[in-house]
């Protein structure tokens, strides 16, 4: 063969019909093609010796449906010639494929590591079955792999199972499968050292770190493969995400990696309520490639419905049954609401206006925020502006996480030298911003704020009466917090797209207490998460509605005489 033939840079027939987006004319370009053939041997494969344990079909041969058919062709058949090898070898050595739940991604996972032990020709194979914690990781390998050799004579001839390690050995090639999670820091470093191949599952809530630790292994085999299954997630700024977006770069043609295969079955990630209740079961079919085979359209209606009524359980629904992203577990908004919000107006706009501020002071870890609240003509119509501060060191520690250098670049938030917020700076700002917005009141935090107000006072002329002391409990919260959420919900809450505040409005979660008393906190996701420009715009629509001013029993006691 000469090597003309085997870097040829003309699609033959074959290869044209397999050609899915932009990412694949760059890669014939460079002298991958199809082999049909190739891509065949594993489906037979599967569909000889791979059963189903559970469900309806639990016992029965798997048949791959369309879209296992399509991954396993592509991930598979693709191949491009090696120089190194002196042979040809698969195109893709990673794969991120994002289905929704209940389309036979778990059973087609474990099938793909069986394949890759027993019959991907490389002996001593090892190939790792890898997830967030131990327990789903086992689950992929005791109730998959494992369960599809031991419902198989011919596979069980050529394997040794041990129940303890969740491990299957392949004697004839001394190779392996077995779990490891992303969640047991025991092994962390012993991880860095794996050599073979990762199949995960749930890419949205695997740990960063971990995939970063194994992300090389295999590195000195020919045909290594990363794997990654995974329905949509509700952080952001994880790892999962993260993959998602690059993936969708790829397919686009934006970025090049013509050794990553990414498939995604999804409804739009700008679905709004309103349009997936119109027609669900029309946005189901395209995020649902089992359609007619393991998703049906009676079961799906029914979950749909029952999911509606709580906005925690219709956010599953989207994510894990249309695969469409959110941004918190258990939000407090509606990012649906909170779009409907969006005006288009300036921070120039406001200027000279009536506006009641509310100031959330942090020193290290989060950001400063004053919110500006505009109460319209009738008084039910709210604008709100947000000003943001954050150390230096602080967006430095975050810029693998979040946008605050970017932000910073386009003045959405300012950077402060040094580790610690320069409460001066933010000082001079709060001076700046009464000149240019008639601030009739600044709701602040006694605790943390009471220095900072003590000095616009003494130096800089701020009368008494235009600050007011906010306790952060839940009573003082409660009403507020209540009326900025009808607010949003009703469209009355507007805001200009600011990134950092939208951000933040993602990242909110309410506490409650035994007597339906509630406050905003953020998410759980980690501490790198905000919502500062949140708390203070709750707090400036307690001065704009003019609230009943907390309790002084809050702030310091009963008096006991």
């Amino acid at each position: 063969m000469s090597t003309a033939t085997k870097r040829s840079k003309r699609p033959d027939t074959t290869t044209k019909r397999w050609m899915r987006n932009a990412s694949d004319e760059p890669a014939v370009r460079n002298g991958c093609r199809m082999d049909e053939d190739r891509g065949q041997f594993v489906i037979d494969w599967i569909e000889k010796y791979c059963r189903l344990y559970e469900g309806e079909l639990a016992g029965q041969l798997i048949r791959c449906i369309p879209w296992q058919h399509e991954v396993l062709m592509r991930l598979f058949g693709w191949v491009k010639y090696s120089d190194r090898w002196g042979r040809e070898i698969r195109r893709f050595r990673q794969a991120s494929i994002w289905v929704p739940k209940k389309n036979g991604k778990s059973p087609i996972l474990a099938a793909i590591g069986l394949y890759l032990l027993m019959a991907d020709g490389e002996r001593g194979q090892k190939v790792y079955l890898g997830a967030s914690d131990g327990q789903q990781a086992r689950e992929i390998a005791g109730k998959h792999a494992i369960e599809m050799v031991l419902a198989s004579d011919e596979l069980m001839s050529e394997c040794t199972i041990n129940k303890s390690l969740m491990q299957i050995t392949h004697e004839e090639s001394r190779s392996l499968i077995r779990p490891i999670s992303s969640a047991d820091s025991r092994t962390q470093k012993s991880k860095e050292g794996l050599n073979g191949s990762i199949l995960i599952d749930e890419t949205h809530v695997v740990d960063e770190a971990f995939m970063g630790r194994i992300s090389r292994a295999g590195i000195s085999r020919s045909e290594p493969l990363l794997c990654e299954f995974s329905t949509a997630g509700d952080d952001p700024e994880s790892y999962g995400r993260k993959r998602y977006e690059f993936g969708k770069s790829v397919e686009r043609g934006v970025a090049e990696d013509e050794t990553l295969l990414f498939a995604c079955w999804e409804a739009p990630q700008d679905l709004s309520d309103a349009a997936l209740a119109v027609d669900p079961v029309s946005y189901a079919k395209a995020a649902n490639p089992a359609w007619g085979y393991l998703v049906g359209e009676e079961e799906y209606k029914s979950d749909y419905n029952a999911s509606r009524p709580s906005l925690n359980d219709f956010l599953k629904h989207k994510m894990y049954r249309l695969n469409i992203w959110q941004q918190s577990a258990n939000p407090w908004l509606r990012l649906g609401d909170w779009e409907k919000c969006r005006q288009e107006y300036t921070p120039e706009d406001m200027e000279g206006c009536e506006c009641y501020a509310g100031l959330d002071l942090a020193r290290t870890r989060d950001t400063t925020a004053i919110a500006l609240i505009f109460p319209g003509e009738d008084e039910q119509q709210f604008r709100q502006l947000a000003f943001f501060w954050l150390p230096k060191d602080r967006a430095d520690e975050l810029r693998d996480k979040v946008r605050y250098r970017e932000w910073a670049a386009k003045g959405f938030v300012t950077l402060t030298d040094g580790n610690e917020t320069d409460f001066n700076f933010v000082r001079l700002a709060i001076n700046d911003l009464r000149q240019r917005y008639n601030i009739r009141c600044v709701a602040y935090d006694g605790t943390y704020a009471a220095q900072l107000m003590q000095r616009l006072r003494e130096e800089d002329g701020m009368h008494e009466s235009e600050q007011c002391k906010f306790p952060q409990t839940m009573m003082a919260f409660t009403s507020a917090t209540v009326a900025y959420e009808n607010a949003i919900i009703e469209g009355r809450m507007h805001h200009n797209g600011h990134p950092l505040l939208t951000w933040q409005a993602g990242n909110v979660e309410v506490k409650s207490d035994y007597n339906d008393n509630i406050r905003p906190i953020k998410q759980q996701h980690g501490d790198y998460r905000t919502i500062d420009g949140m708390v203070a715009g709750i707090m400036a629509l307690a001065m704009a509605i003019q609230s009943p001013p907390p309790s002084v029993y809050e702030d310091r006691g009963p008096l006991v005489l």
